[in-house]
């Protein structure tokens, strides 16, 4: 656990928003036959839902440590599902919109997670655990020094201004599609240069709870 720093946590968190999306990615073109980027930002190729998974998934590889594997299993289903649930739920409660449901699968809770998914989770995580968590630990090991402390601030403050400008935009999203209309010069520069069409073409798989 020593290893779990702000700068550990911050790269693992991109290497999981990069990585999911390419995963995504993959999966599409082999299930659909065409590619498609499931992206939740504005700038880049980004899903925090991801970003979020795989640093949750790294501090419990290490807390789950040496116990058996079908606890791991167990235990990266949870944590896969409370953080779909969570982030569907906030986006549900926050713009009443939906970027995935699983109404039609079996034992869901409300659309937002499966059995399916939950056994997904669980593959996914111990999988992570398997093949992934010493490469990125001996990688995290060599990240460090005065360049990635630099690259770290820089991207970090990146993401902030880009997460935010992306929560507002698709806050006013919802808000232009259940009529409400703009109130400041803030909102009057989302409605002209991130307009509906923009938003669905760059959000293409949501869509609104009415």
């Amino acid at each position: 656990m020593k290893q779990v720093t702000y700068s550990s946590i911050f790269w693992l968190f991109m290497f999981g928003n990069i990585l999911g999306v390419i995963i995504e990615g993959v999966w599409c073109k082999l299930r659909y036959g065409k590619w498609e980027t499931h992206t939740v930002a504005l700038w880049g190729p980004f899903n925090i839902v991801y970003g979020i998974g795989v640093p949750m998934f790294y501090i419990s590889s290490i807390l789950l440590n040496g116990i058996h594997w079908l606890a791991k299993f167990f235990s990266f289903s949870l944590i896969g599902s409370l953080v779909e649930y969570l982030c569907g739920l906030a986006i549900r409660i926050g713009v009443r919109m939906k970027a995935w449901d699983y109404r039609k699968q079996f034992m869901n809770i409300q659309g937002l997670i499966s059995l399916k998914m939950t056994i997904v989770w669980g593959i996914v995580g111990f999988g992570f655990y398997k093949i992934l968590f010493n490469p990125l630990k001996k990688l995290l090991l060599i990240m460090n020094g005065t360049v990635f402390d630099i690259a770290c601030m820089g991207l970090t403050a990146f993401m902030a201004i880009n997460l935010l400008l992306t929560a507002i935009c698709i806050i006013r999203w919802s808000n232009r599609h259940y009529g409400k209309p703009s109130v400041s010069r803030l909102t009057r520069w989302v409605d002209k240069n991130y307009p509906d069409e923009k938003m669905q073409k760059k959000f293409f798989y949501w869509s609104f709870i009415d």
